[in-house]
């Protein structure tokens, strides 16, 4: 049914929502809009999607029918595929009919019925019934086996099962299957099987160790650091103008990497809208999670260094030295995410303020941070 209902959707999705559109292929007829009705001429199978979704003419072979109000006025040939919010069927199914949805009214189904929902009422089956919902209404004869899954059950004064009768519920002791409906030796009722928090867990992956946690954070930090490093050893000149220009302007740095983060994440979804540009989308994703990486490593440092200078230690020479101002800047601001919401906001700051930095001196001068004007 699913893959039905997704073809003719998928043919129908060209023009305007808004508007009824149809097709006719050989002897089958597709409609999907916000309102659908179907009132003829005669077809062999009918697709419908839509807000509202009626069938009032005959249908002479399957009806597949998705809506969040579907209903059935007149006689379906063949199978019934329905789901929506609201279902109702008032007339005939020739053979099997399978039904989803919260609200559930059908009159006699010939063949097979499988439905699923909340409020569930069934007329006469012809073969087998499975019905699973919190409330289920028999008001007629089901002449196969019947299957319930509910926690409330009402028999209405034609019910019957002329097979056996299986009902699983919460509470078993609650369910009572009068004589006329089926005799106890056809009646099977068992406790519907609930999953405990015990069992839950079972399934749930297992924790992670405590020392992996501790191993990827201290990794975390020794890449940053030595990222930082590798940078420091090639340009020290240029980063230290970069750790001038960042202390210099703060603010508008956390406010210049915001705008190219947004600029390059937001970009990859505009060139979506071109069809041709989709292919960029990685690219653009590929970019931003650089981005974001190098503004980390950058403060880093320029928070190593500022702890390191705050409690009156000099600038350490060599670089094994200025490696370990990026992993101590790393390990603090690792910490600081640790904490609820302060520590999280800390954190994107600081990575913002590194990623407005390194913008300034990749755009042209003056469109964020004027780095002219600040001399190392």
């Amino acid at each position: 049914m699913l893959r039905a209902l997704t073809l003719s959707c998928g043919l129908l999705a060209l023009p305007a929502h808004a508007e009824t559109t149809s097709l006719t292929i050989a002897q089958d007829r597709y409609e999907a809009g916000a309102a659908v009705s179907f009132n003829g001429p005669s077809v062999i199978d009918l697709f419908m999607a839509g807000n509202v979704v009626s069938v009032t003419a005959p249908v002479g072979g399957s009806a597949h029918l998705a809506g969040r109000r579907v209903s059935v006025a007149a006689p379906v040939a063949g199978d019934l595929f329905a789901v929506g919010y609201s279902v109702t069927v008032t007339a005939p199914v020739s053979s099997d009919a399978s039904v989803s949805g919260y609200e559930l009214s059908l009159v006699p189904v010939t063949g097979n019925l499988r439905a699923a929902g909340s409020e569930v009422t069934v007329a006469a089956v012809g073969g087998y019934a499975l019905i699973t919902g919190a409330d289920i209404t028999l008001q007629g004869v089901i002449a196969g086996d019947a299957v319930l899954v509910a926690d409330d059950i009402i028999f209405g004064p034609e019910a019957k099962v002329a097979g056996a009768l299986t009902i699983y519920a919460e509470d078993p002791a609650s369910i009572k299957v009068p004589e006329t409906v089926a005799p106890a030796a056809r009646v099977r009722i068992e406790q519907r099987k609930q999953d405990s928090e015990s069992e839950w867990s079972k399934e749930m992956p297992m924790q992670v160790p405590v020392w992996r946690v501790v191993t990827g954070f201290l990794m975390g930090v020794l890449i940053s650091g030595l990222i930082a490093a590798m940078v420091i050893a090639i340009a020290p000149q240029a980063v230290q103008t970069w750790r001038v220009l960042a202390l210099a302007h703060p603010g508008r740095a956390i406010w210049s990497g915001f705008v190219v983060t947004s600029a390059l994440a937001g970009s990859g979804f505009v060139l979506m809208l071109t069809i041709i540009g989709v292919f960029l989308l990685p690219v653009m994703l590929v970019l931003t999670m650089l981005a974001i990486f190098a503004g980390y490593a950058l403060v880093s440092y320029v928070l190593g260094v500022g702890l390191w200078l705050g409690v009156g230690r000099r600038m350490p020479e060599g670089l094994l030295g200025r490696f370990s101002l990026p992993c101590l800047g790393a390990f603090v601001a690792g910490l600081a995410w640790l904490v609820p919401i302060a520590g999280r906001f800390f954190v994107l700051g600081l990575t913002m303020l590194g990623i407005g930095t390194l913008a300034a001196f990749v755009l042209p001068g003056g469109w964020l941070l004027r780095r002219e004007a600040v001399q190392p």
